[in-house]
């Protein structure tokens, strides 16, 4: 008698669903990306082809604002190429994820980009893409 009720316990204590631990839930991607409401990013460091390369002045100071309302902008002071086009000091567009959340794309007047996430925590941004030379680039952005 006492197997059958100490055995029928273990199974409802098994079957019983699990149940996250504490009572938050994991952010979601658009969270983590916007901070729940907007969150600043700054280049950390840049590797390209695999070798990690410094960061040129004229990135050091790049940041990128994402919002919750899936606005972005791009403040670029300090331009590569002054008056390059492909270098706007200042770009402002709406963001989205496609694929599973796995590549965010950003789009505005004239611009758009598309990078592939690599990794993102609310410490760290690490993004992939293609360069204009076919060599692939690895950026991690911190807030």
């Amino acid at each position: 008698m006492w197997r059958r009720v100490v055995l029928s316990v273990i199974f409802f204590w098994a079957c019983e669903p699990d149940k996250p631990a504490g009572s938050s839930v994991s952010p979601t991607v658009s969270e983590r990306l916007s901070g729940g409401g907007e969150r600043v990013w700054r280049l950390q460091t840049i590797s390209i082809r695999g070798s990690s390369q410094a960061v040129p002045p004229c990135r050091s100071d790049d940041r990128w604002t994402f919002r919750s309302d899936q606005t972005a902008s791009l403040q670029n002071p300090s331009a590569c190429i002054p008056g390059d086009p492909d270098d706007p000091p200042a770009v402002s567009g709406r963001w989205r994820l496609s694929n599973a959340d796995r590549f965010l794309i950003v789009e505005g007047s004239g611009f758009y980009m598309s990078r592939e996430i690599i990794q993102l925590t609310d410490r760290q941004l690490v993004w992939e893409y293609t360069g204009s030379e076919g060599e692939l680039i690895q950026e991690s952005w911190v807030p």
